[in-house]
């Protein structure tokens, strides 16, 4: 045994108090977010070859190797990607509806209904000015609903854009802190060394990064991630493109993502950022530009708030038509009476009538000046009669053909209902399967404290003998050395 023996003792001593400090490593960072639980890979060491045989000499570490599954990193991240589009979706859809109020609360609907319930009251009493300052006063709290509808949506629109913004920011920060971390893990393992808390670290913002767009990931030989959107590269070895927000080809308005220096627009396919840009939509909503304002089959449910003022526009922009020409064509309560003039103007004439847009005529303070006859005479409810009808006329051609206001309005919240049940729906789904995957990981990567406590245990009675190993070749050296040539002396 003699030295030899020394060497394998102190070997043993080594190994196991390197795997007794990655085991401590472990257990400190059990609480450690994206951390991946790291083993000491133990392997014999070096033979020393004698004239018949070899003699070992004891062991050492291989690696200290990072337990991970890069499968089930891939299936997570893309169901994070998803997961973070149809959640932005289902908070837009939920932040519509609390806008909207319908159909179980005091929102547009029931607005609508008390303006023709007004109509249909002064019906019933065309002279009476008292029923005509209701009519005025339904019709005062119409436009306010309809105006404030508009500056919500336009608001959450606007909101919308600029989380654009942020989350572009956001990208840049994360991909250059990639940037760094490609450098310092190509630096630390040239020498044959895992750095695998850097990786730890990079894992964590890839992870991160998934959620906000369709990136996809690319690990070289070498330890460098490339980071590509869209089929650009924003990540490879130690540099980093940053993105900026771009106007929109649509609207000037609006942000999109593209690469800095190029008038290019990344394509967007999937997360947080593919969300917001089609709850946003691409367009302000406005009917301006429309050929046929009653006609909405340029509508869809892909682009939520644009889409949505879109609708909403088409809605409000018929029935002022409708009730303006209607009024138009009655007479005055005044004596002599005279012609009727449009009920809802524009506040801005050089834009069409529509939410944020709109407001009573001016004329309209004086009662006598509300039409409620067609030729003037008294008695007469004509027009009256036609205005409170008009919630039933069919005047809007939709996907189902020609419907009424009532029942355009009521489709509009049957969508808005329908597609947030949808993503509302969808969302709890992927965050099932997000929670599922990342359970699949943590079941291989993550730290077990009882697995963890029986290695602190094995390494720490491995040690235990290799020092007491030790301490016998060293007595038994000792012996030797001291004790040999006595014998006959």
């Amino acid at each position: 045994m003699g030295f030899a023996g020394l060497e394998i003792a102190r070997s043993g001593m080594h190994v196991n108090e390197r795997a007794l400090s990655v085991t401590g490593h472990n257990i400190s960072n059990v609480n450690t977010k994206g951390y991946a639980r790291q083993q000491a890979m133990i392997t014999t060491g070096p033979y020393q070859n004698c004239v018949n045989y070899q003699l070992g000499l004891g062991a050492s570490i291989q690696e200290t190797r990072q337990i991970r599954h890069l499968f089930l990193d891939n299936i997570y991240r893309n169901e994070n990607t998803s997961f973070g589009y149809w959640e932005t979706r289902s908070k837009t859809f939920q932040e519509v509806q609390t806008i909207l109020g319908d159909p179980m609360g005091d929102g547009l609907q029931n607005v609508l209904n008390q303006f023709w319930d007004s109509w249909q009251e002064l019906s019933k009493e065309p002279d009476s000015l008292t029923v005509r300052a209701l009519v005025r006063q339904r019709a005062e709290a119409l436009v306010h609903q309809i105006n404030h509808l508009g500056s919500q949506l336009d608001k959450l629109q606007e909101d919308l854009n600029q989380e654009i913004l942020v989350r572009i920011k956001e990208i840049n920060i994360i991909t250059s802190q990639i940037a760094d971390l490609n450098v310092k893990i190509m630096q630390e393992e040239v020498c044959g060394d895992n750095a695998n808390d850097y990786r730890d670290q990079r894992n964590l913002l890839l992870d991160n990064l998934s959620k906000i767009a369709n990136f996809e990931f690319t690990e070289k030989q070498n330890g460098d991630v490339e980071v590509t959107l869209g089929g650009y590269f924003l990540v490879s070895k130690g540099e980093h493109m940053n993105l900026v927000a771009g106007k929109s080809a649509t609207n000037k308005m609006f942000y999109v993502p593209q690469i800095e220096g190029m008038d290019i627009e990344i394509p967007i396919r999937g997360g947080i950022l593919k969300g917001l840009m089609e709850s946003r939509g691409d367009v302000s909503g406005s009917i301006e530009g429309i050929t046929d304002p009653t006609s909405t089959a340029v509508a869809s449910s892909v682009n939520i708030v644009s889409d949505l003022k879109m609708r909403l526009n088409v809605l409000v922009n018929s029935l002022v038509t409708q009730v303006n020409d209607l009024h138009k064509s009655g007479k005055t309560l005044g004596v002599p009476p005279s012609d009727g003039e449009d009920f809802f103007t524009a506040i801005n004439p050089a834009y069409p009538l529509e939410m944020g847009n709109i407001k009573l005529n001016d004329n309209l303070v004086d009662l006598d000046n509300i039409v409620a006859s067609q030729s003037g005479a008294s008695g007469d409810n004509t027009i009256a009669l036609a205005i409170a009808n008009l919630r039933d006329v069919r005047a809007i051609t939709d996907t189902s053909g020609v419907v009424s206001l009532d029942d355009y309005y009521q489709t509009i919240i049957l969508i808005v209902g329908t597609g947030g049940s949808e993503a509302e729906r969808t969302a709890e789904n992927q965050k099932t399967l997000v929670a599922s995957a990342d359970s699949q990981r943590q079941s291989i990567m993550g730290v077990s404290m009882d697995e963890e406590m029986s290695y602190m245990m094995k390494y720490k009675f491995a040690y235990s003998a290799s020092s007491r190993t030790m301490n016998v070749i060293d007595d038994m050296l000792e012996t030797i050395i001291t004790k040999m040539g006595l014998v006959g002396r």
